[in-house]
């Protein structure tokens, strides 16, 4: 099933890639995906399965007792950064584990839309369209509509190995510092956004402070949100386990590799003060 399903994903994004110009995986991200089948993980599961939905899980476990994170790739299919981010911490901890804990990826959350790329998959025409943004289905629905069923399968397995931290990987249009004050639209590129917890809020104030250390121009400096959206990922995870939330959004207008490295960083700071480095 797994041979199949990663021959399904590269055929799948290799026909995007020719098919139109809006986004092109990077190599090692392609290179990665060939591979997943044969990620040396403690653990390998796939969410869905049997459905055209599946998408793989990897769990990485330390020698050493420590703290659970989940780190999510892929909930929006037109946000790369992320899951080309969440593809390479897969790769990384495939080959050096972490030094304490567990480290739960699901780099393509929704797989479809990463394929199409697109935000959300299709609904059908009488249902709110959001139904296929799995970014807006938590807590999901064990018989819901696809992307409910998919935000019910990643929050199991969030519980079932009690989460102390919960990371979702996002991009906006532009950083935040852009906005135009006269305009409605508003963009949260460039913001760390995190439930109001205190285990939330002592982790901002680490990451705010070592990611905005090392960047120079103070237009590309993050910022802290308070809140996730309703029905988020990151929403659910303050809100029903206490623990740590956030959703990590970096802007579409700075080049694709510097905001993957924003991603990886902004983990890097987080493991790294929970000691799992």
């Amino acid at each position: 099933m797994r041979i199949i399903f990663c021959f399904f994903v590269i055929i799948s994004l290799i026909m995007l890639d020719c098919a139109g110009t809006r986004y092109e995986l990077t190599p090692e991200a392609r290179s990665i995906i060939g591979e997943l089948d044969s990620v040396s993980a403690s653990e390998h599961l796939d969410l869905m399965e049997g459905t055209v939905y599946q998408t793989p899980a990897f769990i990485f476990d330390a020698p050493v007792d420590g703290p659970h994170v989940i780190i999510l790739g892929g909930t929006h299919g037109d946000e790369p950064a992320g899951y080309e981010a969440a593809l390479r911490l897969v790769k990384h901890f495939s080959r050096t584990p972490p030094a304490r804990g567990r480290i739960i990826i699901v780099p393509l959350a929704n797989r479809l839309a990463v394929e199409n790329y697109n935000r959300r998959i299709p609904v059908p025409a009488d249902t709110d369209r959001e139904r296929g943004n799995l970014n807006r289905c938590y807590p999901g629905k064990p018989d819901g509509y696809p992307m409910e069923q998919m935000a019910y399968a990643i929050q199991m397995l969030a519980v079932g190995n009690n989460v102390e931290v919960f990371m979702d990987l996002h991009e906006a249009r532009r950083p935040h510092l852009e906005n135009d004050p006269e305009s409605k639209q508003k963009s949260l590129g460039q913001t760390i956004i995190y439930h109001p917890n205190e285990a939330s809020t002592w982790l901002l104030m680490v990451m705010l402070d070592e990611i905005n250390g090392r960047i120079v121009d103070e237009n590309k400096r993050f910022s802290s949100l308070e809140r996730p959206i309703k029905n988020s990922a990151a929403w659910w995870a303050g809100n029903y386990l206490d623990c740590a939330a956030f959703t990590f959004e970096t802007p579409r207008n700075l080049p694709i590799e510097q905001r993957i490295k924003y991603h990886l960083d902004l983990v890097d700071i987080v493991l790294k003060e929970k000691g799992m480095l």
